[in-house]
């Protein structure tokens, strides 16, 4: 018999669902390996279940003669009762573990995120040291070493149990209304004699909807019994959490934290590379949990963005072994996290939140050049939230951030951004901090070259024209700091000036009102520095908008939405303006050739990344 495809429901609504999937596509990748069947899985979301497709029809009757393999090592923190464990099994120590990788921390620290590899250089960390941090904190190892041991007890018959795992898991349609775990313990019994486990504890971290371990109708009643579930259904979570999550301690308030848990849900990836990916992120380059949940949250969609990016097909072109289609965004690859949040009770955790985050579908990179060019906005979005921390009152900006970040919808930045402006020209006013870090012109356009309607706005004359004037007239503006040291420019810094455009953008005559008010004190002000400079013999170096590029901004607001192009000039506004000559090639000649008299964007001095 063959097969060569497995199916599991979504029957929890939670990370369950693909933590199960993924443990079923672990027990078959074994199988596979250990049978010399050279296969790829492919892990495939079809909406209301998963497939599990392989690219070749898989051969059972060699499975029936498998031998025991664990799915997953038992997990021993410092006070956990070994006594059930074999003295032939090396248990996965999270003591030990977590050493090397505060050591690995620590040199990541220093090297600014950079590490240089060497033999003195520390190893990173196994990626899966948290999941097993996270069992013994909530003392959850005894539940998970107990899940383990049932399946060693299937030693004698492991190769039966594949085989039963394999039919009942490969019917598109199940007979007698039936459950797949009901079929592969009948399978299992007439093809053994023996019974299969049937039920184990749940406990919160496996089935998140779990109050204490106990379901919400026993909680609410005076049963204190734990809640049940089937055992394979349970055992195959269980593989999957510890294999794949990603989790980590996040600080909500002054010494406290609490944790955060979260699974990658597949849309149509390998399960190679979705290990790789994965096991690249939780190891080399995983979010920080000492800022807030805002962050942690902002940090793993960039910092997995990045990850799948060094992976993306485009980078493997003309390489036989890689045969994804190049031309989609990695929203196609993967549909983002599921998670859970639990919050610390003092010597327990209790299920605080369940949520998602969302992958960013406008990194749609089509060739090598345009994954550098999304990597480069990659790392100036994070240098930027890095920059933020809820301890210093950022929490509103990083929740914003948040939004966008982890949705699909590009306008989501705006709001983000409108808030950023205002905390970015604070901070250039104070010559106690150091300047901010600015997103720039050129990431601007990267992100939004997909978009039509985004394009035909900011690759207008007229638009980068008065974006520019905005630009002259608050970010270099004032007093800025230099990397030369505090410079006093001759024009004057306008404050709220993104608020006021902002709040007057949902009505089409009030918007018009304030951009021309703007711009006759922007050209009343060139006109006072102009009279100095003639006098002086030198030239004014200012972007001067025309009476036509008003005109124009006016037509634009007839033919796109009032909020949006007033969002747009807020946003590149504020942002860094280019200087080398690649960038100028997409700017009218007076933008890209002429910036300040006085200090140019790259004179900014930026803070150190953390």
């Amino acid at each position: 018999m063959t097969v060569d495809r497995l199916f599991t429901t979504k029957k929890f609504g939670t990370y369950a669902d693909t933590f199960f999937m993924l443990g079923l596509a672990l027990l078959a990748e074994d199988a596979l390996s250990r049978t010399k069947q050279k296969n790829n899985i492919q892990l495939i979301d079809e909406g209301t279940r998963y497939c599990i497709q392989f690219k070749k029809p898989v051969n059972l009757e060699a499975f029936s003669q498998l031998t025991y393999s664990d799915a997953f090592p038992p997990v021993c923190g410092a006070k956990t009762d070994r006594t059930q464990i074999p003295a032939d099994t090396t248990p996965f120590d999270t003591v030990e573990r977590t050493e090397i990788r505060k050591l690995y921390r620590d040199y990541l620290f220093q090297q600014r995120g950079k590490p240089e590899f060497s033999e003195e250089s520390p190893k990173p960390p196994d990626p899966r040291t948290q999941n097993g941090t996270i069992l013994v904190s909530m003392r959850h190892e005894k539940n998970h070493n107990d899940l383990w041991l049932q399946g060693r007890q299937l030693s004698d018959n492991w190769g039966s149990f594949i085989v039963s795992v394999f039919q009942a898991f490969s019917l598109e349609i199940l007979p007698d209304s039936k459950t797949q775990t009901q079929l592969v313990t009948e399978s299992f019994k007439q093809a053994t004699g023996n019974k299969l486990c049937d039920v184990a504890s749940a406990v919160k971290i496996y089935l998140p909807t779990a109050v204490q371990g106990v379901n919400r109708i026993k909680a609410d009643s005076n049963k204190v019994d734990s809640q049940k579930t089937d055992w394979l259904g349970l055992w195959s979570i269980a593989s999957g959490l510890f294999q794949f999550a990603l989790c980590d301690r996040v600080k909500i308030a002054e010494s406290v934290y609490d944790w955060r848990l979260v699974a990658l849900e597949p849309s149509n990836i390998s399960l190679g590379k979705y290990r790789k990916v994965l096991d690249n992120l939780r190891a080399s380059n995983p979010p920080g949990g000492g800022h807030g949940i805002a962050r942690f949250d902002a940090e793993l969609v960039l910092k997995f963005c990045q990850t799948l990016l060094d992976n993306h097909p485009a980078q493997a072109e003309g390489k036989e072994e890689d045969e994804w289609e190049i031309g989609d965004s990695i929203a196609h690859f993967v549909g983002g996290f599921s998670g859970t949040h639990f919050g610390s009770k003092g010597q327990v955790y209790g299920v605080k939140d369940i949520f998602t985050l969302g992958i960013p579908g406008w990194i749609d990179p089509n060739n090598c050049d345009e994954i550098v060019d999304y990597q480069k906005v990659l790392a100036e979005h994070l240098s930027v939230i890095m920059c933020l921390s809820s301890e210093e009152g950022n929490s509103e900006l990083l929740a914003a951030y948040r939004d966008f970040i982890a949705g699909n919808n590009l306008r989501n930045f705006f709001p983000f951004q409108v808030g950023y402006a205002d905390y970015a020209v604070k901070r250039l006013a104070d010559p106690k901090s150091k300047s901010p870090r600015l997103f720039s012109v050129t990431g601007l356009n990267t992100m939004t070259k997909k978009d039509a309607d985004f394009l035909k706005i900011t690759r207008d004359e007229s638009f980068l024209r008065i974006a520019k004037a905005i630009n002259q007239a608050t970010v270099y503006a004032g007093k800025v700091q230099t990397k030369k040291g505090v410079k006093e420019l001759d024009w004057q810094r306008q404050y709220g000036l993104a608020q006021l455009l902002s709040s007057q953008s949902g009505s089409k005559k009030d918007f018009a009102c304030a951009i021309a008010d703007f711009l006759a004190k922007y050209e009343a002000e060139n006109l006072r520095l102009l009279e100095g400079y003639i006098k002086q013999g030198k030239r004014l170096m200012r972007v001067q908008p025309k009476k036509e590029d008003l005109d124009r901004l006016m037509e634009l607001l007839e033919e796109f939405d009032t909020v949006l192009v007033a969002n747009l000039l807020i946003a590149y506004g504020y942002a860094k303006w280019p200087k080398s000559q690649k960038a100028k090639d997409d700017l009218p000649d007076e933008l890209g050739d002429e910036n300040s008299a006085t200090v140019e964007p790259e004179d900014l001095e930026d803070d150190e990344e953390e």
